[in-house]
């Protein structure tokens, strides 16, 4: 991945397996600073933990410093799938209910909820096939 299109995160290998290494990220100060700190949940937390799915994880040992990246392309897919796309399916499930069939707010309320319940639900289910899209790249840190 070209470093003008990937969002990147140092990182300490914290477990590896035979297919996998598992990446400690933490907090850095720049996030602080970066406009999309607002819409980052998967780097920006402390003590966040990534598994990067990799052919030669026993190259890594365990407490290395390395980086993990993630195409922008796909960290803006993340994004609509989180908070845009819940966001449409409240919006107009709540307009619906309440100007095309004349419900009360509060069963229109209770209506979006549940809407968006099942579209997390969906998600949860839909967790495996997610994974295969949203993949991590790992390479190791030289001084």
């Amino acid at each position: 991945m070209e470093h003008a299109e990937c969002t990147e995160q140092k990182g300490i290998v914290t477990g590896k397996q035979e297919n996998k290494v598992i990446v400690r990220i933490e907090r850095k100060s720049s996030c602080a600073s970066c406009h999309a700190r607002g819409a980052c949940t998967s780097l920006d937390k402390q003590d966040k933990e990534i598994e990067v799915i990799c052919d030669n994880a026993d190259q890594y040992d365990i407490g290395e410093e390395v980086t993990v990246s993630i195409s922008t392309r796909l960290g803006l897919k993340a994004v609509v799938i989180a908070f845009v796309i819940p966001f449409v399916i409240l919006f107009v499930t709540l307009l619906c209910c309440i100007s095309l069939f004349g419900l009360k707010e509060e069963v229109g309320s209770l209506l979006a909820l549940t809407a968006i319940t099942v579209y997390y639900v969906i998600l949860f289910k839909a967790r495996k096939i997610l994974n295969r899209q949203f993949v991590f790249s790992i390479r190791k840190n030289f001084a």
